[in-house]
């Protein structure tokens, strides 16, 4: 089985950096007024113009064939009402390989920002079919290129790590 590891609990540094919204967290600046609370990445989640774009999404299991990066640019994945998974493979790899994946859950109130060149799969719905914002420079000279993974497909399971919501 492919090993999954929780954003925001888990050392994800090989592939990118948690955003973790809730106040205890370094990650972000909080701001707070009469009926609401402000939660702001502490850092520039990217070095260009970004846009922003949702995509829906079905629910595991998914077999994972091909993943794409972006070396021109940072993404930034925030799951909306429910949690989401993706699998990643190391920039250093020339092509993505499979049995150097690992699954990344992303739960509720927290966001991954990948660094540029990682190898990553669209996301995909836990417990159902939902959807997920990303953030990134989408740039047409730079068209994404979705690659078969090296070494055969990978698995993905419905099982959830984190079983627990941020709010």
């Amino acid at each position: 089985m492919t090993k999954r590891l929780v954003v925001g609990r888990d050392d994800i540094s090989a592939w990118g950096t948690a955003l973790s919204f809730k106040e205890e967290s370094e990650s972000v600046v909080v701001t707070n007024g009469d009926g609401w609370n402000d939660y702001k990445s502490a850092k520039k989640i990217s070095d260009t113009a970004v846009n922003l774009a949702m995509t829906q999404v079905d629910v595991l299991p998914k077999q994972i064939e091909k993943m794409e990066r972006h070396d021109h640019t940072q993404e930034t994945l925030c799951p909306t009402d429910h949690p989401i998974v993706l699998g990643v493979c190391a920039k250093e790899f020339e092509i993505p390989v499979a049995a150097e994946c690992v699954l990344l859950e992303i739960p509720c109130g927290t966001s991954l920002v990948m660094d540029k060149g990682t190898w990553h799969s669209p996301c995909f719905g836990i417990r159902k079919a939902t959807q997920y914002y990303w953030i990134a420079t989408s740039d047409p000279r730079f068209p994404s290129e979705w690659v078969p993974l090296a070494g055969g497909g990978l698995e993905t399971h419905a099982e959830t790590e984190s079983n627990h919501n941020v709010f």
